[in-house]
């Protein structure tokens, strides 16, 4: 019998900021822990300007790209880090002991759609110089069958591997995949590894461990091989639901299982930690964003 844990279908919370921005949340907590190694995923839409320049700590805020996107997302950081994220393209920003950053849609009527995701980082390194991993649209590798096509944009499937895998403080797979009706597609998920399976558009059917689910459009669930697992792997086989295409993304990492504290852009081991972050960043050890006049 298969150890694979897999939540119930959670709804991607409704989220408005000002008249630019809208999402669909997904925090960690509503899977029951199942999505570890990530804190939270923010599926949005982006219009104008929405955010200032904020910082964050203990983490990686990782911004995606869909392909559909009219129009760059362009990052500013503290470490003197400035320049679109094109569509299609990802930008990796290792926080570690603290830094700020603030994106925003430009051009001539923008429209971003994007993933926003937190991937914590364990303790280990939760001190480390912050830094970024950009990759570039052109740079993604893809998985090509019949009614099938997986953008392996970070990790490996199938034995397509992204070029960006290594650069990041830890291994994590984000797949962006198209799956016409009639078609199917399978991925291995590591023992150890939890992960987010989520349907963009269109409606998924998941075959997993002995279990079937169904997900519809902006739903997500919960997927983990734990540690203990007889199995190396567990085969996720997922094809469209009906006569719509599917788009889904998977996001998938080492389950860290360590102790988190979570306060707005900062996520700790400790309250203690948590104080410490705070005073940092108000004594201003996370640097100094200057945006362009």
């Amino acid at each position: 019998m298969s150890s694979l844990k897999i939540s119930q279908p959670v709804a991607g919370h409704d989220m408005r900021i000002g008249s630019g921005f809208t999402a669909k949340h997904l925090p960690e907590d509503a899977f029951q822990g199942l999505i570890d190694p990530v804190v939270m995923v923010d599926h949005f839409h982006m219009t104008s300007p929405t955010f200032q320049p904020h910082p964050h700590a203990g983490i990686s805020a990782v911004t995606y790209l869909f392909e559909d996107s009219t129009s760059p997302h362009v990052n500013y950081d503290s470490m003197g880090n400035h320049g679109p994220i094109h569509p299609g393209a990802l930008h990796w920003f290792a926080a570690g002991r603290g830094a700020v950053h603030t994106e925003q849609p430009e051009g001539e009527h923008p429209h971003v759609h994007a993933l926003q995701i937190f991937v914590n980082l364990p303790a280990a390194k939760k001190e480390h110089e912050p830094f970024a991993v950009h990759l570039e649209p052109c740079e993604v590798p893809e998985i090509r069958h019949p009614g099938v096509r997986v953008r392996v944009v970070l990790g490996e499937s199938q034995g397509v591997a992204s070029p960006a895998t290594q650069q990041l403080p830890e291994p994590f797979t984000l797949l962006d995949g198209f799956v016409e009706p009639g078609a199917s597609f399978e991925h291995a998920l590591p023992r150890g590894w939890g992960g987010l399976l989520y349907a963009v558009t269109g409606e998924l059917s998941l075959s997993a461990g002995g279990t079937l689910r169904t997900l519809k459009a902006e739903h997500g669930l919960g997927l983990q091989l734990p540690a203990e697992s007889a199995s190396a792997h567990e085969t996720l086989h997922f094809w469209a639901q009906g006569s719509e295409p599917l788009h889904f993304v998977l996001l998938s990492g080492p389950a860290l299982r360590e102790p988190m504290v979570k306060q707005g852009p900062f996520v700790t081991n400790t309250f203690e930690q948590m104080q410490q972050v705070i005073l940092d960043y108000r004594a201003g050890k996370f640097g100094q964003l200057i945006m362009p006049s």
